[in-house]
């Protein structure tokens, strides 16, 4: 069976493996980033405490792992946005109710459904988030006279190049036996770059999860990249399935 290499962990209810192995395809996971603490752990609790947010703005999984933590320094949070499906999911599971707008794919369209749907000029907006993460979402916001929180809630740290949880994965886009890599943030492209080399070198096609991850892909030189068109397993899938025709 051929492989298709994940550039992140999945768990068990996450859907990746059944849409991709009904293209005949077997899921090799590659995590070239792991998360780890922030660098002062009370940063997002404090923010809590000190309350007077309009909003909270969750654009990760591992964002809703870290509010969910924290929320135990606070009774009520106040209303909370989520980008993509996965977020939404995270969040629901640890209790947390959350708006996902259908069309707000990433930080900058989730901002952009924000401002159109709720009035939050002059208003104060929490955005946890990873250390150098993008600030799409703050820069969208901030543009629309809202009073952005920046709080540091996690770390995106490259996978060792010696670790054995990449080591399958990196072999078969070494050597170019994979029959397509799926990249699923901006912050593993360049962790994937530092363990390969240069991603334009690799002969294997890229499939993206969404625009902003595309687009950082090809500022690394990959110039034929699939693009989901929801940042789904669904989603994933069929665009693997335009670059990947041997189906079984």
């Amino acid at each position: 069976m051929s492989s298709a290499v994940l550039t992140r962990e999945l768990d068990a209810h996450s859907g990746y493996i059944a849409a991709l192995g009904a293209l005949g395809l077997d899921v090799v996971t590659m995590p070239v980033t792991h998360t780890e603490p922030p660098r002062d752990p009370l940063a997002l609790p404090r923010a809590l405490e000190h309350g007077g947010h309009a909003a909270i703005v969750i654009v990760s999984a591992r964002g809703a792992a870290a509010l969910a933590q924290a929320r135990a320094h606070v009774t009520t949070l106040p209303e909370v946005f989520a980008v993509g499906p996965a977020t939404h999911r995270a969040l629901a599971a640890a209790g947390i109710t959350a708006q996902h707008p259908p069309d707000a794919i990433d930080g900058a369209s989730l901002a952009q459904a924000m401002i159109a749907s709720r009035e939050l000029a002059g208003r104060r907006v929490l955005v946890p988030r990873a250390e150098d993460g993008r600030d799409d979402v703050i820069t969208v916001l901030r543009s629309a006279g809202i009073e952005v929180v920046d709080v540091i809630a996690y770390r995106t740290v490259p996978t060792a190049a010696d670790d054995p949880v990449i080591a399958e994965g990196a072999q078969l886009l070494s050597t170019g036996t994979a029959a397509v890599c799926a990249v699923f943030a901006p912050s593993q492209v360049a962790a994937l770059a530092a363990l390969l080399g240069p991603l334009a070198a690799v002969r294997v096609p890229f499939v993206a999860i969404g625009d902003t991850t595309a687009a950082v892909l090809r500022e690394a030189g990959v110039a034929n990249i699939a693009v989901a068109a929801s940042p789904t397993p669904e989603g994933l899938a069929n665009a693997v399935a335009s670059v990947y025709t041997h189906r079984p």
